[in-house]
């Protein structure tokens, strides 16, 4: 367990290094918000194919640990490029290989995780849990360091390779990945699999495909989160450095829900469907804030509703896959909620979202995108019965 721990720890402070810079780091180099939504969202295409790849081929194989090195040093390599070419053309070539391979990495842990624990919900959520404080650590050291320089992209480069090596560095000591089944199988809905079968849609139920709808639509709004939000905080509330504080203010909420909601759910105390709703519902009322409260008092209650929006539903999904998915496609399961149903929205909300500042701010940006939580929540509350049982 400590070195699973120890392996989501590394991780999440990569990401930290990756997710919340990215916009500023094209931003750095003179891009518009609308050629920024372009650049991200062709970094979100590479990010819906290649995890549902490498999730195969990690439940095929399960050669995982060897899997999560080659990844992140493709990435390191390919990062520094991104950072600091002044052609937008490599900017773009290396940015997608970079989205490809390092967003491949969450996902397939998901699945490797699941498999290790079992389906062990409240054992996922401390695991997941200590990704989350590694997330959270990272950002407050950034803003109080200095390190990296949000205007520098050489800083923003640095930091990506650091994180990343300590990553490969804790995964020589993560446990061996769960052996493959051999043999037939019969999964959660009786379905018989035959051995060496490459993909099949027979192998989710209708109840999955309509909850990774649902979790796609929430996720549309998500992308103003995870990929447009660091320009307001720099260029509209006027954050600098700190931004990364008021980040890590989102982690920390993500962090008890995490640990919380697990326990919930292992006990019986909440289901997944439950969370999904709850993240739903948090999404709104997050969104209606930034839109008609704009200032600093309310954007922090709006980063603690990151504990409903992303915590609540992040150990929701994972645990509506261990009961509704057969454990031999756990990672390609969760590549599946990454790529189709995050990443793939994201991509839309992105794309969308940067001609939308261009044209008419943010505080349309944020008004508009309310319709597509509310629109999910309408579907979970219509199909209750079918998805919470």
């Amino acid at each position: 367990m400590f070195r699973l721990m120890l392996l989501n720890f590394s991780l999440q402070a990569a990401v930290s290094a990756i997710a919340p810079y990215t916009q500023l780091l094209l931003r750095n180099k003179g891009y518009s918000h609308s050629l920024v939504g372009v650049i991200v969202a062709i970094g979100q295409v590479a990010s819906i194919f290649f995890p549902v790849l490498f999730g195969m081929l990690s439940d095929r194989t399960r050669k995982t640990r060897l899997l999560f090195v080659l990844l992140a040093l493709g990435t390191a390599v390919a990062f520094v490029p991104t950072a600091l070419s002044g052609s937008v053309a490599v900017t773009i070539g290396c940015f997608f290989v970079a989205s490809a391979l390092f967003w491949s990495i969450n996902p397939m842990n998901d699945g490797y995780e699941n498999r290790v624990f079992k389906g062990d919900s409240s054992k996922y959520g401390v695991g997941r849990a200590m990704g989350t404080l590694g997330y959270l650590v990272c950002l407050v050291v950034f803003a109080l360091t200095g390190f990296p320089v949000e205007t520098d992209n050489r800083s923003i480069a640095l930091c990506t390779v650091v994180t990343l090596s300590v990553f490969c560095f804790m995964v020589l000591f993560a446990p061996k990945d769960e052996p493959r089944n051999t043999g037939m199988q019969t999964d959660t809905q009786g379905i018989l699999e035959e051995k060496g079968r490459f993909f099949s849609f027979d192998w989710f139920s209708s109840k999955f495909y309509l909850m990774m709808f649902v979790v796609a639509l929430t996720r549309i709004a998500e992308a103003v989160i995870d990929k447009l939000l660091s320009s307001y905080m720099t260029e509209e509330l006027n954050l600098g450095g700190r931004f990364a504080l008021f980040v890590a203010l989102g982690a920390a909420s993500e962090f008890v829900m995490i640990v919380v909601g697990g326990r919930l759910m292992q006990k019986g105390k909440v289901s997944a469907y439950g969370l999904i709703v709850l993240s739903a519902i948090g999404m709104t009322v997050r969104l209606l804030i930034y839109r008609f409260f704009p200032t600093i008092p309310a954007f922090i209650v709006a980063q603690l509703l990151h504990a409903c929006t992303f915590g609540a539903l992040h150990i929701g999904v994972s645990k509506f896959v261990a009961q509704n998915v057969n454990e031999s496609h756990y990672s390609l399961a969760m590549s599946f909620y990454w790529a189709i149903a995050t990443n793939l929205p994201e991509m839309i909300g992105v794309l969308a979202g940067g001609f939308v500042i261009d044209i008419f701010g943010y505080g349309t940006l944020f008004a508009s995108y309310v319709v597509f939580p509310v629109l999910a929540l309408v579907i979970c509350l219509a199909n209750r019965r079918k998805l919470s049982s």
